[in-house]
């Protein structure tokens, strides 16, 4: 779990306790949503306007986070959250249930969320939600967050998550399985292989190293990021190669398209405004 959080020394910091909170640019809900924050995240609380708080989150996004989205207390209740044990979700969907059963919901889940771990048995795990609520997750969709960190990815690796995120649906500042934008999915594909991107596709392009194009697309391997754009200094879109012309991106849904005007999955607009490729593994 990122600890950016430690940094601000603020009189309130905030817990997630929702699966997926909006983080909008203006303190209300008819304001653009710029991002997406994830249950289990902790928050610096700066101020308070028209029961939004203004906080930042780990990526460096700044927004206003509704005040029923969050549970609130002081430095230590932020430090005691962080320094738990943790379980991090990677499956698509799911919840933690009252009992270990099916019967009571107390919160759905989405990849990436972190939960405490408290103890579990040989199908579900009980765990500590942020209002101190406890309840059970199945085992199937969960990895102990100390597990996960040790993940040595590969770009096989990073392919095969993005592939559990296809025909989901597009969301402007989406990062969720809720909706994806363009960045917003490749940078829950990444964190699920613990490397942690920036939020935008311009500060994703800065990253790695530069792949070659000049002599077509044959350079390009599984896990590569392709940015698209009218110019370098306007970069408006991100997505994830697949080797070769053939690339997985946000746009209406998480989909499969090619550069190659000679393939059936062909996207025109995308190739006529692909810049670049860069390689982080």
């Amino acid at each position: 779990m990122k600890e950016n959080w430690k940094k601000y020394d603020v009189k309130q910091y905030g817990i997630v306790k929702v699966s997926v909170a909006g983080l909008r640019a203006q303190s209300c809900y008819q304001s653009e949503m710029v991002d997406q924050i994830l249950l289990g995240t902790i928050l610096p609380l700066f101020e308070m306007q028209n029961d939004f708080y203004y906080i930042q989150n780990w990526d460096g996004y700044w927004g206003w986070i509704n005040k029923h989205a969050v549970v609130v207390g002081d430095r230590q209740f932020a430090q005691n959250w962080q320094s738990a044990p943790h379980v991090l979700v990677r499956e698509n969907s799911g919840s933690v249930y009252k009992t270990p059963d099916f019967r009571e919901r107390l919160v759905d889940v989405v990849p990436c969320v972190v939960v405490k771990k408290l103890d579990e048995n040989k199908e579900w795990t009980r765990v500590e939600l942020p209002d101190s609520s406890t309840g059970w997750i199945q085992n199937q969709l969960i990895v102990d967050e100390a597990q996960q960190e040790k993940i040595s990815p590969t770009p096989e690796g990073i392919v095969s998550i993005a592939r559990q995120f296809l025909g989901l649906p597009y969301l402007w500042g989406g990062n969720s399985t809720k909706g994806f934008d363009c960045s917003g999915f490749v940078q829950t594909v990444f964190r699920l292989v613990n490397i942690w991107l920036p939020r935008n596709a311009s500060q994703m392009a800065k990253l790695g190293a530069e792949v070659s194009v000049l002599e077509g697309y044959k350079n390009l391997h599984f896990g590569d990021l392709l940015f698209f754009g009218n110019s370098l200094f306007r970069i408006t879109h991100v997505a994830l190669s697949l080797g070769g012309s053939l690339f997985m991106h946000a746009e209406g849904t998480v989909k499969i398209n090619s550069l190659d005007p000679a393939h059936e999955l062909y996207n025109e607009y995308r190739h006529s405004t692909f810049l670049k490729a860069r390689r982080l593994l």
